[in-house]
């Protein structure tokens, strides 16, 4: 851990010090017995909570393999596809060829690394209700990490309503996730604390934020999102997931939504998108209940912004029409023209 933090030169310099050096020196389901929280092989509400007290002042530093901010250059003829369109039954059958069509995840996760996959499943509603990613998506990426080598899996959430027990077990992600290699931590809708403070240099109105910290030490991140209607987003899509990495995820909304998530994912930076269209929520969303409709579609890409765009033509939109795929495109987080992509449709 003490790689991954990096201290700025404040009075309680010393105190956070002595709290990075204690989380050293236990093995991390030690650490997390020993602060109470490893209960049932979720890790509940408070994860690394021991060092809540000391982390607000803590900014970590983000390492990952790729980090430019340029858009993607597109596939060379022959070569892998720049994204992928599965269609099919079978959520999971059809997430697996998605990525496959990419060059395969060992295309995005090596041997050792450690890997966070942020689903939607903020909801407590089954694959019906199409408010949360369908669990056998979450458990088909959860093991193609693990066949690519991958050390840890760590599926991540923040849930918006009830328990994150309650949660994970009406939508069926953490029994999954879990069968599939997971590490589950999921906090409680009621949870606000258990963060570390980021800067985002680039940002324009979300400069820091507070996120739990697995995500900012990952080597992978791989959004898992729900394609869904949202009433203040317009859509629900991959870029948007990453809300869920915010220990106060009310605050996005203080400065201009659309440019909060565009931000956050300079932040994040995921390598990874696997949009779950099986079923869509057409209306009412985020949590519905609304009209659903099966699409019984995967979208997978390097390019958060590509996938996001090809989900919205699944609505019947264009990606100009939701704002912080158009915001994104201009960070230089990916292509929202398509034209310009190698796609499978596999």
């Amino acid at each position: 851990m003490k790689e991954l933090f990096e201290a700025k030169s404040l009075p309680k310099e010393d105190m956070e010090m002595a709290c990075r050096d204690i989380a050293d020196s236990l093995e991390r389901r030690e650490f997390l017995k020993k602060a109470g929280l490893w209960a049932g092989g979720l890790v509940l509400g408070g994860a690394l909570g021991a060092l809540a007290g000391c982390g607000g002042n803590v900014v970590p530093v983000v390492k990952r393999r790729a980090t430019s901010t340029a858009p993607p250059a597109p596939a060379a003829a022959g070569g892998a596809a720049d994204l992928a369109v599965a269609t099919g039954p079978g959520p999971g059958e059809v997430t697996r060829r998605a990525v496959d069509a990419l060059g395969g995840m060992g295309r995005f996760v090596k041997s050792g690394d450690m890997v966070v996959v942020k689903p939607n499943a903020s909801f407590m509603d089954g694959p019906e209700a199409a408010t949360s990613t369908h669990p056998e998506v979450v458990a088909q990426v959860v093991a193609m990490c693990r066949e690519a080598g991958a050390g840890r899996v760590v599926v991540l959430e923040h849930c918006l309503r009830g328990s994150s027990v309650a949660c994970l077990a009406g939508n069926g992600i953490g029994a999954a996730a879990k069968q599939a290699g997971g590490e589950i931590m999921v906090f409680g809708a009621g949870e606000s604390g258990h963060g570390v403070n980021a800067t985002i240099p680039d940002a324009l109105v979300l400069g820091s934020v507070n996120v739990y910290p697995e995500v900012l030490k990952a080597n992978v991140v791989i959004t898992v999102p729900k394609a869904k209607h949202h009433g203040s987003a317009g859509l629900s899509l991959g870029m948007k997931n990453f809300i869920g990495v915010m220990t106060n995820m009310s605050s996005i909304h203080n400065n201009g939504l659309h440019q909060g998530i565009a931000d956050l994912n300079l932040l994040i930076k995921p390598a990874l998108s696997v949009v779950d269209a099986s079923v869509i929520l057409l209306d009412n969303g985020p949590g519905g209940p609304g009209p659903t409709h099966a699409a019984n579609t995967i979208i997978a890409s390097g390019d958060v912004v590509a996938a996001d765009s090809y989900a919205c033509s699944l609505f019947g939109k264009a990606p100009s029409q939701i704002e912080y795929i158009t915001l994104g495109n201009k960070a230089g987080l990916g292509e929202m023209d398509l034209n310009r992509l190698k796609i499978a449709r596999v």
